[in-house]
């Protein structure tokens, strides 16, 4: 029987975070973790280069209204933080923040630091299979050992196995949905597979209502990725992972523009084949004539202004049935709801009972969001627990 002030599951951005604040306020804190070391779960974060944070902070980018807890503690004050830790940060052109080494590593090690500066006791490769409750103990049992607290931390991610333990334990909470996922189509896009296209605009309606986002996409075999369709994604979760989505493949031309290039084009190209590769790969360009029911032989002075009217109105919505999600999702919808948690994200019916990071149903779109939503919610429990000590 091992005995702490604090057990902290999970050692993720916030459970590790959440763990270092308490330490140097003079708690003991045990963090108890299926991996093998504090904060492993960082170094696939932002393709290996660690997104921190970003400076455009707010509730537009995230599923839920959640200022009130990011206007406790702001991406400045995550960079003050990490500052402290020794790390070097800087922002790109998108405000988004980065590790001066580009690499999550770095992240890794300023963390690991704090943990051994601190004496925080980690247990890793533990699977925690029971929580229970003994007047104001927590008793935490895993495969290996049992751990005493009277605070209790949620960390743990979205971890189905522990977000059914805290249904058990009476909190409301709401099924994981994958999010930040590449998306399943019923085109077979086998033949554009590895296609990568800049600046492009991607767009779905549901209800009355148009989701958009700009930047790259790019194709899988039986679907699409990229930033744009991750961002989106979650808003195909809400629906099933049903419906159709559009890109648009030149958004800083009209479509008359479009079509005044396209029969500039024929003029100059012989067959209707080669005479979009000077704007699109060739790949692309077949694709679009495919759908357009044109033959790659057909030639140019032949094309009608009806299939020209097509090919632009193709270029400008290129369509898709979404029809599933791939299992590389980064994040998830869901979790244990917001109302049912206090301001500081203490249980309202469990007493020294927190959540913080992705257990709770807080879900932001690409660009550091659910990084600064793991600092914060980390900071306010760690926060709560210490003013309810003194």
């Amino acid at each position: 029987m091992k005995n702490f002030d604090v057990c902290i599951l999970g050692s993720g951005a916030s459970g590790s975070l959440c763990a270092i604040e308490l330490a140097k306020n003079g708690f003991s804190v045990c963090v108890v973790d299926a991996n093998d070391f504090p904060a492993k779960k960082l170094l696939v974060t932002g393709n290996g280069r660690c997104n921190l944070t970003n400076k455009n902070m707010s509730s537009d980018f995230y599923n839920q209204n959640i200022d009130k807890y990011v206007d406790k503690f702001t991406s400045s004050d995550t960079l003050k933080l990490f500052n402290s830790f020794g790390l070097e940060t800087y922002f790109d052109e998108e405000g988004r923040c980065y590790p001066i080494s580009n690499s999550a590593k770095s992240v890794c090690f300023v963390i690991k630091n704090q943990f051994d500066k601190y004496r925080i006791n980690f247990f890793g490769n533990q699977k925690v299979v029971n929580i229970s409750k003994t007047c104001d103990t927590y008793i935490i049992e895993t495969e290996q050992n049992t751990f005493n607290a009277s605070y209790l931390v949620f960390a743990t991610g979205h971890n189905i196995d522990m977000l059914e333990i805290t249904k058990k334990m009476g909190e409301s909470t709401k099924n994981f949905i994958p999010s930040l996922v590449a998306l399943k189509t019923k085109e077979n896009t086998k033949k554009i597979s590895g296609e990568r296209l800049s600046n492009v605009k991607v767009w779905t309606n549901f209800e009355n209502k148009t989701f958009e986002q700009n930047g790259e996409v790019l194709f899988k075999d039986n679907g699409i990725s990229g930033i744009c369709i991750f961002n989106l994604s979650s808003i195909f979760a809400e629906h099933g992972f049903s419906g159709k989505l559009y890109i648009d493949l030149l958004p800083a031309l009209s479509i008359n523009q479009i079509k005044s290039i396209l029969m500039k084009k024929a003029k100059i190209f012989d067959n209707v084949g080669n005479f979009m590769q000077g704007v699109f790969s060739k790949q692309i360009c077949f694709e679009i004539l495919k759908r357009v029911n044109l033959s790659l032989d057909v030639q140019t002075k032949k094309i009608t202004d009806i299939q020209i009217d097509k090919i632009a109105y193709t270029i400008k919505n290129f369509e898709f049935n979404i029809c599933g999600h791939y299992d590389n999702n980064q994040v998830c919808l869901g979790g244990v709801e917001l109302d049912s948690l206090t301001q500081n994200l203490q249980s309202k019916i469990n007493k020294n009972l927190y959540f913080c990071g992705e257990i709770c149903d807080v879900s932001g779109v690409c660009g550091g969001y659910n990084l600064q939503w793991a600092f914060t919610s980390a900071s306010l429990v760690a926060e709560d627990i210490i003013k309810n000590k003194s």
